[in-house]
């Protein structure tokens, strides 16, 4: 077993912000790098202001850390991290200890969140034998924690650039989320993220930010496309509960950076021949997208994503999306709206 004192350290920079991960254990370093493969590029600052430390323990026994008896329970139970897959893989008690967020995975392992001090320290039994997508669901756990403390804020959705313009999707699954974001990726969107960008309010406008991670698609969503239906072998992977692709395999220039949100679609399925758009209240966006951002235990973070959240929705245009039979038309429906906005 590998011990903190022979960690290696891998730094990233997440639009601005440094990030330093450090673990001595191959299968806690593999998925967390190939998860942040986008972003290593060297730190903005010189030093890191975020730290996350992944390590094992060979038993539950045997993590140094604990809650204490006046720990005040904040939630119990199982709970998405990285999409709707996962939503049941983890069981996960949370907890405030003083300065401390403690998120107690049970048999698998513990994470000690430290937000004010921007550090995670990570303790996980038998690693060696954890799913690549469960490793990456505990790092981006601890990652969006920290990050929403610097007002970096995330919501369930998936994202795409057009001219500049962003366009987000939340929902969930079988909503028609990941099949309308497809559409629009293979009309010459650029990507931006498949379940959780992020979102920065700049006071004067909100930005739109890239956070690139694997697709996972239905077995009938492989079928609506050709590209995906006709992959060559070694394109589609099998995850734990859908299939994955990585966008660069099968869309070539298509990753975006920073934008600026134009339009929010909120997709359901219609058994319709044709999609169409029905402008949606701001009020009811805001009633709408709130339950697809991550639970805020802090209260002066709580109220900032609020806040960040409501100016989305003053900023860009919402739309009940019914998204009918014709998938692979839907960018006719959409881009016009955004060359019109963008012409304004």
């Amino acid at each position: 077993m590998g011990s903190i004192t022979d960690a290696r350290t891998y730094r990233f920079c997440l639009h601005g912000v440094d990030l330093h991960y450090e673990t001595s254990i191959p299968s806690l370093a593999a998925p967390v790098l190939s998860f942040l493969r986008h972003f290593h590029t060297p730190p903005v600052s010189g030093g890191a202001s975020l730290t996350i430390r992944f390590q094992e323990a060979k038993s539950r026994e045997q993590i140094p850390i604990r809650a204490s008896d006046s720990a005040k329970l904040l939630f119990s139970g199982t709970r998405p991290s990285m999409g709707d897959s996962l939503r049941s893989i983890w069981r996960c008690d949370v907890k405030q200890d003083g300065y401390l967020l403690i998120a107690d995975f049970h048999e698998q392992g513990l994470l000690a969140i430290d937000g004010p001090a921007g550090t995670v320290e990570g303790y996980f039994v038998k690693p060696d034998a954890m799913h690549a997508d469960v490793c990456t669901s505990f790092f981006h756990y601890a990652l969006t924690e920290l990050l929403k403390r610097r007002d970096l804020f995330t919501v369930h959705a998936t994202a795409l650039e057009y001219g500049g313009r962003g366009v987000l999707i939340p929902g969930y699954s079988g909503q028609g989320k990941t099949t309308s974001f497809l559409s629009l990726l293979r009309a010459g969107y650029r990507y931006l993220s498949d379940d959780y960008p992020l979102l920065r309010d700049r006071g004067t406008h909100m930005e739109l930010l890239a956070f690139p991670m694997k697709i996972d698609v239905t077995d009938r969503t492989v079928t609506m496309f050709p590209e995906l239906h006709n992959a060559p072998p070694g394109v589609l992977h099998q995850g734990i509960c859908k299939k994955y692709f990585q966008v660069e395999d099968l869309y070539a220039n298509s990753i975006g950076q920073s934008c600026t949100p134009a339009m929010i679609l909120f997709p359901h399925v219609v058994d319709v021949p044709h999609s169409c758009l029905e402008p949606l209240p701001r009020s009811r966006a805001l009633e709408a997208i709130m339950p697809q951002a991550l639970l805020v235990y802090d209260k002066d973070v709580a109220v900032r994503e609020f806040k960040a959240l409501s100016h989305l929705v003053e900023q860009a245009d919402c739309y009940r999306l019914h998204f009918g039979r014709d998938v692979l038309d839907l960018p006719k429906l959409i881009t016009p709206l955004l060359e019109m906005r963008r012409s304004a």
